[in-house]
């Protein structure tokens, strides 16, 4: 008892206080992920609330957990304002080894997750950009590579400009995918697009130009299966009910369709936090984000776009991806 608690503890306690850093050695804090939510955007039901969202945060804990060894600890908020959620959570911030931010609602996700990336020298990551962003882009290095066409030289639709539409977008850019069409329902979100060098047109002139269709609405049947072209890619990402089903898209001519029961952040959010906690880096770049896409897209096999999100093995070769991406960047 006396190795384990008092009066053994006190040695690793004042190891700790002489390096912050042991802690990440002598404590769980670098296998600790806090899973951190207000439920203002969760799945396709919308604000919900935090405590109605609580059972995906626990679904997030749980895959963290069997998928990596992480611990991931739901956190639920009852604030939406930006400033407070970011001052919430940094003063919490030391509990954890990275945050994992979840089902936060367009525009406010946005600021919240630059504030924190501002205040905190951990690694932050709202999920539902760039999770969702890294799998999109695995599956679209294996459509491009199997229809033998240019990824950064085709032209890119994306439907809903929210924080998934918005996450993907941003990174096919940093990618290097020089065309993004990009169409809302609000005027902010095309404005933001165009701002980074989108052009916002029409849901029907997005379906005519787009060589690739990307949807994340929330809106079932969205997409008409008279609008789809012969040798469109569409990955209508919406859950629990896609734009647009992939046989419809298929039976139209479309020469790859999933939806987002196949393309999930599952696939890459438990190896993006297991490799950036390993590697001790203080934030997210896109070389791991990238590097985590890559990864994914090489073990898809056969017709797949993506391979099996519960292949464990899968995820250590993610981490280890990340890991290898964020060394040049962790901290001494």
């Amino acid at each position: 008892l006396r190795d384990v608690y008092t009066p053994g503890v006190a040695r690793v306690c004042l190891a700790i206080q002489k390096d912050a850093q042991a802690a990440l050695d002598f404590t769980a804090l670098g296998r600790t992920v806090a899973i951190v939510t207000n439920g203002t955007a969760v799945l396709g039901l919308g604000n919900i609330g935090a405590l109605a969202g609580l059972p995906v945060m626990e679904g997030k804990a749980a895959l963290f957990a069997d998928l990596v060894g992480i611990n991931g600890v739901p956190i639920l908020l009852e604030e939406t304002q930006p400033a407070r959620v970011a001052d919430i959570v940094a003063a919490i911030a030391t509990s954890f080894g990275a945050i994992q931010l979840e089902d936060f609602a367009a525009p406010e996700c946005f600021e919240i997750e630059q504030l924190l990336q501002a205040r905190l020298q951990k690694p932050v990551l709202h999920d539902d950009q760039h999770g969702t962003a890294v799998v999109t882009l695995a599956a679209l290095i294996n459509a491009a590579r199997r229809s033998d066409v240019n990824l950064c030289h085709s032209t890119v639709g994306q439907i809903g400009l929210g924080a998934a539409g918005s996450g993907i977008v941003r990174l096919l850019r940093a990618y290097g995918v020089q065309r993004v069409l990009g169409t809302d329902r609000n005027p902010q979100a095309v404005a933001r697009l165009i701002a980074s060098g989108g052009e916002g047109v029409t849901l029907e002139s997005l379906m005519q130009r787009a060589d690739i269709v990307i949807a994340t609405t929330g809106v079932k049947g969205l997409i008409r299966p008279q609008w789809v072209r012969k040798g469109q890619v569409i990955l209508a990402l919406s859950n629990p009910d896609p734009e647009i089903e992939p046989l419809v898209a298929h039976e139209q001519g479309a020469a790859f369709a999933a939806d987002g029961k196949g393309i999930n952040n599952l696939l890459a959010f438990p190896g993006l936090f297991k490799g950036a906690l390993e590697a001790r880096a203080r934030r997210f770049s896109d070389a791991m984000l990238m590097a985590a896409a890559d990864a994914i897209a090489a073990l898809a096999r056969g017709d797949e776009l993506v391979p099996d999100p519960l292949d464990k093995a899968l995820h250590e070769q993610v981490a280890a991806a990340v890991r290898a991406a964020a060394e040049p960047t962790a901290p001494a």
